[in-house]
């Protein structure tokens, strides 16, 4: 298995104050201090886990600053919890919010970032290689939240394309690429190892991860595609794109043109949005470039004969190329 998982997004930081699970008796605990200095200009970190043992990073840190964290691992059982030196009330849970912590530091002391796999991977006596990247920064950082531009364009690429990552790090594996002018959505910066990366999500194609901010420049909001009159309206967030796509919604009906809208979460997943009729909407969900579901209690079924696609739910018929999907 390769050495990362598919990472959400987080930069807002955690709710604070989730109660951790207390551990099991039988748990075996690690300690490392990481030095002032590292932690200022990131480090990273590499280690191994087995069964419940557990290791607890601790991170001094001032009321102010951010502190950043961010994993791979090759089980995706293994995640790490932010907490306060002394406490059990976590400021960042691994399980629930992912594996990139950007926490804005409540109060000045140390802080321990907690690496454990979850019990049924523990009961089982599993083992986990991890990379773990560990920064504590100013808090006047600019990201998304904080006064950083809400798009970016792509740009100072000599040649090749800007490689998308899941995570904030060349460790962390290509999910997409862009080209020199594309637009990017700012889902907030942070520092790894010095270098700064961004949370991105591309406009038109939906791909989301991490870009070496080095390529980036404040850019404006691109123009949102113009939707035809009674077209959907989908579920609030901006539409990748619009249009007509072949419809016959009724048994019997001859095919005519509905509009439609949609929003695109990266290659083959995509949210298709169609106006069926005064205030009715028919969604049809993609994932892996194929429809799954539909927001209808009907059976769904479809045909794809070269790009086209033609699908069914209950007597409704559709019919769009996959460049709806996909984007390009």
């Amino acid at each position: 298995m390769p050495l990362a998982r598919t990472l959400p997004a987080l930069l807002s930081g955690a709710a604070i104050g989730l109660t951790l699970v207390a551990a099991s008796p039988a748990q075996t605990l690690r300690t490392e201090s990481v030095a002032a200095s590292a932690a200022a200009a990131g480090t990273v970190i590499r280690g191994r886990i087995r069964g419940n043992g557990t290791v607890d990073y601790l991170v001094a840190a001032e009321t102010g600053q951010r502190l950043s964290v961010d994993m791979s691992t090759t089980n995706d059982s293994l995640y790490f919890n932010i907490l306060p030196q002394g406490s059990e009330e976590a400021i960042f849970i691994g399980s629930t919010s992912g594996s990139v912590a950007d926490v804005p530091v409540p109060a000045t002391g140390t802080y321990i970032v907690r690496v454990y796999l979850m019990r049924s991977a523990a009961r089982r006596d599993e083992g986990a290689d991890y990379v773990l990247g560990i920064g504590v920064a100013g808090g006047d950082f600019a990201d998304g939240l904080a006064g950083g531009p809400d798009w970016w364009q792509v740009a100072g690429l000599s040649r090749g394309a800007l490689n998308i990552r899941s995570g904030p790090d060349t460790r962390f594996p290509v999910v997409g690429q862009a080209q020199n002018g594309e637009a990017m959505q700012n889902r907030g910066c942070r520092l790894t190892r010095g270098t700064r990366w961004c949370s991105v999500r591309v406009g038109g194609s939906g791909v989301q991860g991490w870009v070496a901010g080095k390529f980036l420049v404040e850019a404006a909001a691109p123009a949102t595609p113009q939707m035809p009159a009674g077209g959907p309206v989908g579920n609030g967030t901006p539409f990748d794109a619009t249009g007509f796509v072949a419809c016959a919604v009724t048994a019997g009906e001859a095919t005519r043109t509905c509009p439609f809208g949609v929003v695109r979460d990266g290659p083959g997943n995509a949210g298709v949005w169609i106006a069926i009729g005064p205030g009715q909407e028919r969604q049809i969900l993609f994932e892996g470039g194929i429809p799954v579901s539909a927001n209808a209690d009907l059976p769904l079924s479809y045909e794809k004969t070269g790009d086209q696609f033609t699908i069914s739910v209950g007597d409704e018929r559709y019919a769009f190329p996959e460049a709806l999907v996909m984007g390009g």
